[in-house]
């Protein structure tokens, strides 16, 4: 159409979600905030389902690290989910948003929300 300027198309990375590849994403803000190469096995396994005292039912994945995160908060053992391990706050780097929590203890690690990170890869253009 003459005159109509046309819309300019910003060229940058972006995740390609649903992949099988290493990375794990805040679902709010696509942040890569893990790898799956870095998934921490707390007595033999890294997923795990727990009800916190209000009820509420957490699906979780544990690393032993997360990149992408940032903890917060003054770590407790009350209602902790791990015995022995300490809690805190843990958020995206990127948007602030609550994806689990980090633990300290006999062990380092970190335990994110499942229905809070996606899995993805990013494309590089």
């Amino acid at each position: 159409m003459a005159g109509v300027a046309e819309p300019l198309l910003e060229t940058r990375s972006l995740p390609k979600l649903g992949d099988a590849g290493e990375d794990w994403l805040c679902a709010w803000c696509l942040n890569r905030v893990a790898s799956e190469s870095d998934r921490f096995e707390y007595e033999g396994t890294a997923e795990f389902s727990f009800i916190n005292p209000v009820g509420i039912r957490f699906e979780i994945i544990t690393f032993s690290r997360a990149p992408g995160c940032g903890t917060t908060g003054i770590p407790t053992l009350e209602n902790t989910w791990f015995p022995g391990h300490a809690w805190c706050f843990c958020h995206c780097d990127q948007c602030g948003q609550q994806l689990g929590w980090g633990y300290s203890g006999p062990h380092e690690f970190i335990a994110l929300i499942k229905d809070r990170i996606v899995r993805g890869t990013f494309v590089r253009n």
